[in-house]
C-alpha cells in the first residue's frame, strides 16, 4: 500500500515538474518571438492604423491665433488662373503686414526669378522687406548627384523653411522632420518650425520644441532629423480659413491678423498638395498649408507626439507576455482566456489613451501577438499534459485490484481516451453510491470522524439528530487523490493525511459539538471520547469494536442514546478514523420504566389494598376483634374502591403512552365544560364554586377528546381535594401566543419549589405524609403529562407553599399531536 502510495506521489511530482519546465520554455520562445517583433516592427501597419483612431477619436481645438489664407477657387476666378503675377504676392503681403501679425508664412515657391515680368520681383522683394517677418519655403529636388534644395531668390532675403512631408508605409502623412538636409551643408528647420521660432532673440534648437529624437539617412545621403508626430486638431477645415480674394479686396476687418500666426498657401482644386492623414475623411486629403498648421499648433503647444522610451517599451511589450504566461499556468482555461482578452483590451486602450492625455505613442502590436500566441501555445501543450496524465492514470487503474472492473484497453485518440475516463469515473461514483447508500442505510445516527473528533462524513439520521451542527457537513468537499484506493481500509488509512493538506484551514464541525449540543450533560460523553482517542493512540494497541461498550446519555426531553465508538483501520494496522454511533434506547429504556412500573403497581399499590382486605377477613374470624358488619363492609368497599381507582388510572396511562391514538378535529371549548361538568357534584358536596373563565371560543385542534376531557378532569379534580371548602376553583381557557392554555387555579396550600419536581413521577404524592392529605393513586399528574405532550403541548406549574396553585395544560394551536 505505501509504496502504491509512494509511486504514485512520485509520479505526480514528476507531471508537476515536467510541466513546469515546459511552461519556462514555452514562456522564453516567445518572449523571444515577441522581442523580434517588436524589434522590426512586423505589425507597423497595425500599429499605425491604431494611432489613426486615437488620433482622430480624440480631436482637441484649434488655437485661434492661427490663420489660413487660402488661394482658392474663388480667388483664382477674380484674379486670374495661378501662378499670379508676383505683384500681387506683394499686395498680399502689405495688406496682411497692415494689421501686425506676428508671422507671415508664405507657401509659395519662390525659387525662380519672374522672366515676363522682372520688375515684380523687386516689387515683391521690397513687400517682404517692409513686412520684416515672411517666412518662404525651401523644397528638396531631385538633381544628379542627389537630392538639393531649392531656396528662394536671395533678393527677397527672407527666413526660409523646409516643407517637405514623411509619408509613412501606408501613404499616409502623419509626422515631418524638423530638420532636413545633405550632409555638407547646415540642416534647414521645418516651415513651421521657422514660423514657431520667429522673434526669438536665439535662433531656434532641437531643445526648443518637443519631437521625437529620430535620424534618417537615405540611400542618396539625404539626412532627415527630429521627428516631430503630429496631432491633428481634426479634419479638413478645422482652423480658421480666409480666402485671398477677401484679403485684397479689404473685406475683414482692421486688425484682424494682428498677433496672429498666418500661413499663406495654394488651396484651390487642381493646385498644391493633398495629403492622406488620420483624420481624413471619405477620401479627402488635408492640403499642405493645413498640414503646416497643425505642425505650427504642435510646435507652440508642445504637444507633439513621441514614442515611450525604450526602457519602457520593452517593459510594456514583455510584462504583458509574462502575465498572460502566468495566467495561463495558474488558471483555468476560461479563466485565463479572460484574463488574456483583458490584458489585449489593457495594451490597446491603454496605447490609446496614452496618445489623447500625454501625448505619448506606445506601438502594442508586438505585445497583443505575444498575449495571443500564448494561450493556444500552452492551451496546446496543457491538452497534451492532459492526454498523457489520462493515459498513464488509466493504465495504473487498469493494473489496480479491486472492484472497479477497468477495461483492458484503452483507445488513445483523444474520444477513446475520454470514454474510457467517463466509464472509469461512472464505475468510481458507483462504488462511492453504493458506500453512501450503505451509510445512509445504517439503522442508526452514524458519523464518521478523524482523530482530531471532525466530522468528515455523516448520515441522514445524524444530520436530522443534530441539523444545527452538521447542516451541510457532506457538501463539503472530499479530498482529491483517494479514488485510486483499492479498499475501504486503504480509503480510511489515507483519509487522515489527505484530510489534513486539502481542508486543514476548513472549519468542520466535531464529535465534541455534538456532545455538547445535544446533552445537557455533556461530561460522561466528552470523557468517553477522550478515553475513545486514548485508546486509539498510535502508541496503544489496536482496539476492537469489542472493547468498548459505549456511555448511556439523556437530551433534555429525557431521550436516551448509546454512544458508542469503533476504529476505522488502514491497511498498515494505524488507526486513520473513528466510526461513532448514537444508538436511540429510548424505546428500550421506557418499555423498562413501563416493567419496573407494572411491578411496583402490582407488587405494592394493588397487592396492598387486597392485603388489607384478607387482613380484615381474618380479623373478623376472631369474635374478641370482629368489627360491625356495616363497618366492615364500609372498609372492604373502601379498599375495593382504591383498587378499582388505580386499576382505572394504570389503564388511562397505558393507553395516554400507546402508539395508536385517534385524533379528530374538536372544540377546545366544549372539551373544557366537558371536563368541569363532571366535575360539579363534587365541587358542590365541597362547597366549592367553578369559576370558568374562556376567551378561546370557536378555537379548534386536533385532539383525542376523551383522552383531553380526562386529563383537564384530574386537574379539576385535584384543585378541588386540596382546596378548602367554600372556595373557588378557576378554569381558565386563553391563548398565549402560539399556544392555547388551559389553566386551572385553587386557593390550597400550594406546592413548595423543592417539592415541584416530584410531582409528574409515577406513584409520587407531594401530600401524602399529612394525616387529612386526600386519597390518591399518585398517577394522575402523570396522566396529564403524557397526555400534553403526546398533543405537541407541555404542562407548567406556578405555585408556592401557602399561595395555592395554578396548572395550565398548553397545546399549540398547529398540534403536533403523535
Amino acid at each position: 500500500m505505501a509504496s502504491r502510495r509512494e509511486s504514485a506521489s512520485r509520479a505526480a511530482a514528476f507531471f508537476h515538474r515536467r510541466t513546469r519546465v515546459e511552461w519556462v520554455l514555452l514562456l522564453a520562445a516567445v518572449v523571444v518571438v515577441t522581442a523580434v517583433v517588436a524589434r522590426f516592427d512586423w505589425f507597423e501597419r497595425a500599429d499605425l492604423a491604431l494611432l489613426d483612431f486615437a488620433v482622430a477619436s480624440q480631436p482637441h481645438a484649434p488655437r485661434n491665433d492661427i490663420v489660413l489664407v487660402a488661394i482658392d477657387d474663388a480667388s483664382i476666378g477674380a484674379i486670374g488662373r495661378w501662378p499670379w503675377r508676383r505683384t500681387v504676392l506683394a499686395s498680399l503681403i502689405d495688406h496682411i503686414a497692415a494689421d501686425k501679425p506676428r508671422v507671415i508664412g508664405m507657401d509659395v515657391i519662390l525659387s525662380e526669378p519672374d522672366i515676363r515680368y522682372p520688375a515684380d520681383d523687386m516689387e515683391l522683394a521690397q513687400a517682404i522687406a517692409r513686412a520684416r517677418n515672411v517666412i518662404l519655403p525651401v523644397v528638396a529636388e531631385s538633381g544628379v548627384a542627389g537630392p538639393v534644395m531649392r531656396h528662394p531668390l536671395e533678393a527677397f532675403a527672407a527666413t526660409n523653411g523646409h516643407i517637405n512631408m514623411s509619408v509613412d508605409a501606408d501613404g499616409v502623412a502623419r509626422s515631418v522632420y524638423l530638420r532636413e538636409g545633405d550632409a555638407d551643408s547646415p540642416p534647414v528647420w521645418h516651415f513651421s518650425a521657422a514660423m514657431a521660432a520667429f522673434g526669438q532673440a536665439s535662433p531656434p534648437s532641437p531643445e526648443s520644441f518637443r519631437h521625437e529624437r529620430a535620424r534618417r539617412i537615405d540611400s542618396a545621403g539625404w539626412i532627415s532629423q527630429d521627428r516631430l508626430r503630429i496631432p491633428f486638431a481634426g479634419p479638413p477645415g478645422t482652423f480658421e480659413r480666409v480666402s485671398v480674394l477677401d484679403v485684397l479686396s479689404g473685406q475683414l476687418g482692421a486688425g484682424f491678423f494682428r498677433g496672429k500666426y498666418v500661413i499663406v498657401g495654394a488651396m484651390a482644386t487642381g493646385i498644391g498638395d493633398v495629403f492622406a492623414t488620420p483624420v481624413s475623411r471619405d477620401g479627402r486629403g488635408m492640403s499642405g498649408v493645413e498640414i503646416l498648421a497643425n505642425a505650427l499648433q504642435a510646435l507652440r503647444d508642445g504637444t507633439g507626439i513621441v514614442r515611450i522610451p525604450d526602457l519602457a517599451k520593452w517593459f510594456a511589450t514583455l510584462l504583458p507576455v509574462m502575465l498572460a504566461a502566468l495566467a495561463a499556468w495558474m488558471l483555468t482555461p476560461r479563466d485565463a482566456l479572460i484574463a488574456v482578452a483583458v490584458l489585449v483590451a489593457a495594451l490597446i486602450g491603454g496605447s490609446i489613451m496614452l496618445v489623447g492625455s500625454m501625448q505619448l505613442w506606445f506601438a502594442p502590436s508586438a505585445a497583443v501577438f505575444g498575449c495571443l500566441l500564448v494561450y493556444p501555445l500552452w492551451s496546446w501543450r496543457r491538452q497534451e499534459a492532459a492526454l498523457r496524465f489520462l493515459s498513464e492514470e488509466l493504465a495504473r487503474l487498469v493494473r489496480e485490484p479491486g472492484l472497479l472492473g477497468a477495461p483492458t484497453r484503452v483507445d488513445h485518440s483523444l474520444d477513446g481516451r475520454m470514454q474510457a475516463v467517463y466509464d472509469m469515473t461512472a464505475r468510481l461514483r458507483d462504488m462511492r453510491r453504493f458506500l453512501s447508500d450503505g451509510l445512509e442505510s445504517l439503522p442508526e445516527a452514524t458519523v464518521i470522524c478523524n482523530l482530531d473528533g471532525g466530522i468528515l462524513v455523516a448520515n441522514r439520521r445524524a444530520v436530522a439528530l443534530v441539523p444545527v451542527v452538521l447542516q451541510g457537513i457532506n457538501d463539503l468537499p472530499q479530498p482529491a487523490g483517494l479514488g485510486d484506493l483499492p479498499s475501504a481500509g486503504a480509503y480510511a488509512d489515507a483519509y487522515a493525511d489527505a484530510y489534513a493538506d486539502a481542508y486543514g484551514g476548513l472549519d468542520r464541525p466535531g464529535l465534541p459539538d455534538i456532545i455538547e449540543t445535544l446533552f445537557p450533560v455533556p461530561g460522561p460523553g466528552l470523557a468517553y471520547w477522550d478515553a475513545l482517542c486514548g485508546a486509539l493512540d498510535a502508541d496503544a494497541p489496536v482496539m476492537s469494536s469489542s472493547d468498548s461498550h459505549g456511555v448511556e446519555l439523556a437530551t433534555e426531553d429525557d431521550r436516551r442514546y448509546l454512544l458508542h465508538g469503533a476504529p476505522l483501520h488502514g491497511e498498515t494496522g494505524r488507526p486513520a478514523g473513528v466510526i461513532v454511533s448514537l444508538i436511540d434506547i429510548t424505546t428500550v429504556r421506557r418499555a423498562e420504566r413501563q416493567r419496573e412500573q407494572t411491578l411496583h403497581f402490582l407488587s405494592h399499590d394493588m397487592r396492598s389494598p387486597q392485603a388489607s382486605i384478607l387482613a380484615l377477613i381474618d380479623l373478623q374470624a376472631r369474635p374478641e376483634r370482629a368489627l360491625t358488619q356495616p363497618e366492615l363492609l364500609g372498609r372492604i368497599g373502601e379498599h375495593a374502591h382504591r383498587t378499582l381507582a388505580l386499576a382505572d388510572d394504570f389503564i388511562r396511562l397505558a393507553q395516554a403512552e400507546s402508539q395508536n391514538l385517534a385524533f379528530s378535529e374538536v372544540d377546545l371549548t366544549a372539551l373544557v365544560l366537558d371536563a368541569t361538568d363532571e366535575l360539579w357534584a363534587l365541587a358542590k358536596t365541597r362547597g366549592i364554586e367553578l369559576r370558568l373563565d374562556l376567551d378561546g371560543d370557536g378555537v379548534t385542534l386536533r385532539a383525542a377528546p376523551a383522552l383531553l376531557v380526562r386529563a383537564i378532569a384530574n386537574l379539576v379534580s385535584n384543585a378541588i381535594k386540596f382546596s378548602p371548602d367554600g372556595s373557588p376553583v378557576t378554569v381558565g381557557l386563553r391563548r398565549l401566543g402560539p399556544y392555547m392554555a388551559i389553566e386551572v387555579t385553587d386557593l390550597g396550600t400550594g406546592i413548595a419549589p423543592e417539592a415541584q419536581a416530584r410531582l409528574f413521577r409515577p406513584f409520587s404524592r407531594v401530600h401524602a405524609p399529612a394525616s387529612d392529605a386526600p386519597s390518591g393513586s399518585g398517577l394522575g399528574l402523570v396522566f396529564v403529562k403524557t397526555v400534553a405532550e403526546r398533543h405537541g403541548g407541555r404542562v407548567m406549574l406556578r405555585s408556592a407553599a401557602g399561595e395555592g396553585a395554578t396548572f395550565s395544560i398548553w397545546l399549540p394551536l398547529r398540534s403536533r399531536a403523535g
